[in-house]
């Protein structure tokens, strides 16, 4: 089940990319357009797992811990969706039907081998790549030389 996290935290990530200094949270809510207090969760998981420092006070603000080419997207992905890409039922099975006995195992070992391939896809781009990338595809492309 996809919370939007992963984006949010990737957007944040390849912001910080672009600049050596400390960003404020109302900075970086204002680019991904989001609330500054839900952005402040992401950030914290972010600076959980090492990925960011956050520094307190008025000259305070967010930054990368490592630089952007060192950080894999699958550790992103880790570090704000921990439940992985697809959850279990929130349902308890009829333990006495022959599907209902063994589906929360057998569902286990299909959602197991799915976020494994997801990390091992994004371990594949950094927060360099992505950032490079939105750079490239933001700018508007150059006006066409009229003939003359």
């Amino acid at each position: 089940m996809s919370s939007g996290r992963f984006a949010i935290a990737t957007h944040a990530l390849a912001l910080l990319a672009q600049t050596e200094e400390s960003c404020a949270s109302d900075a970086l809510s204002a680019s991904i357009n989001t609330n500054p207090a839900f952005l402040r969760r992401i950030l914290a998981r972010l600076s959980q797992a090492g990925l960011i420092e956050a520094r307190e006070g008025r000259a305070g603000g967010y930054r990368l811990a490592r630089p952007a080419k060192k950080i894999r997207l699958s550790e992103v992905y880790a570090a704000v969706e921990p439940e992985g890409a697809i959850a279990p039922s929130p349902c308890e099975p009829n333990a006495r039907c022959p599907i209902g006995a063994g589906i929360q195992r057998a569902f286990d070992e299909v959602a197991e081998a799915a976020n494994e391939g997801l990390l091992r896809g994004l371990a594949q781009k950094t927060v360099a790549d992505i950032a490079l990338r939105a750079q490239h595809l933001g700018r508007p492309a150059p006006a066409p030389v009229k003939a003359g």
